[in-house]
């Protein structure tokens, strides 16, 4: 009895802490992401709304800190500590904002202008920082942010802000991974296709990959998602080509774009189809199908040549009939 009550208990305090860990700040950000060149030594401003679209104020504060994509998905993280973020990347100490503790009413927004001032002595290239709204009492702690735009279920919301230094920038990516395994039974072929940018801005490359027979016949073409690549980071695409029933050799073929300079990525891999499984039932009906059909024929051989002897047998006894009869008539 007090294992059973002792097993509810904690039952019930793990859907308790779900349901609350669950219940999210209704806020909204807009825009979720913005671009802006600027000069070197050069000011500007961008507009960021949050919305709360609760029924009751929400108390917060708006923070600006640096972003960065550490991981092959393109999630951005929000970097509290400068030091911990790379000086050519970093921006946030770029950006003024107008108050850091607000209270939004419910149903209701606030909009507020950010100033950007970029230092004289700026390199050109990318500069990446985030405007964010923190509720009263979170605790600070890394957090990763959505790709997607739209309501929040965190503590924090954040407007990406993508700063672009005017000049000239170094750009120059290359595909570190095509790969689709080998031998495959069935299609469609799955293809992972891994692309770095080494330059200096973010990269949204587009491309299509091209399934082609080994006549040199084209099966199927897939395009790249067009997403947003980091300097010095990686990012994964996945695609899938072909149909379920495929046979052969096949040619599987990357070309893409990328950059303000039309910079080109080429790169293909070759793969085998073969539905062996099915193959061999076949080849087993086959083999089944030759080996009674010749047990039939051998039964059928036998009974034609039992048949012949025993036509054989008759003609023989025909004759010897035919020759007791001459004898009787003689």
């Amino acid at each position: 009895m007090k294992k059973t009550i002792l097993a509810i208990f904690i039952i019930s305090l793990f859907v308790i802490a779900t349901k609350v860990q669950a219940q999210g700040i209704p806020l909204q950000v807009a825009p979720a992401r913005q671009q802006i060149t600027i000069d070197p030594g050069g000011e500007a401003t961008v507009n960021v709304k949050f919305f709360n679209l609760g029924e009751t104020p929400i108390i917060g504060f708006i923070k600006a800190a640096d972003f960065i994509v550490d991981n092959k998905e393109g999630t951005p993280k929000i970097i509290d500590d400068p030091s911990q973020t790379s000086p050519r990347f970093s921006a946030s100490t770029w950006l003024t904002l107008p108050y850091d503790q607000v209270t939004i009413a419910p149903n209701d927004r606030i909009s507020f202008q950010v100033k950007i001032k970029v230092p004289a002595n700026a390199k050109p290239g990318g500069r990446y920082a985030a405007v964010y709204f923190e509720t009263a009492g979170a605790v600070p702690q890394p957090v990763t942010i959505t790709n997607e735009a739209g309501a929040s279920v965190t503590h924090r919301l954040a407007s990406l802000i993508y700063i672009r230094v005017n000049g000239p920038i170094s750009e120059n990516a290359i595909i570190t991974r095509l790969f689709s395994t080998s031998f495959h039974e069935y299609g469609p072929i799955d293809v992972e296709t891994e692309i770095l940018n080494r330059g200096d801005y973010h990269i949204r490359p587009k491309g299509v990959l091209t399934l082609t027979n080994m006549f040199g016949g084209m099966i199927d073409q897939a395009p790249l998602k067009e997403q947003n690549i980091f300097p010095d980071t990686a990012r994964v695409f996945t695609n899938s080509l072909g149909k379920k029933w495929l046979i052969g050799r096949y040619k599987i073929d990357l070309k893409a774009a990328y950059g303000e300079h039309g910079g080109a990525l080429s790169q293909y891999i070759y793969v085998w189809v073969f539905p062996w499984k099915v193959a061999l039932i076949i080849v087993l009906s086959i083999i089944i199908v030759v080996l009674v059909g010749n047990n039939i024929y051998k039964k059928l051989l036998v009974k034609e040549s039992q048949l012949e002897e025993e036509i054989i047998r008759e003609r023989q006894e025909i004759e010897k009939l035919r020759d007791e009869l001459r004898q009787r008539n003689g």
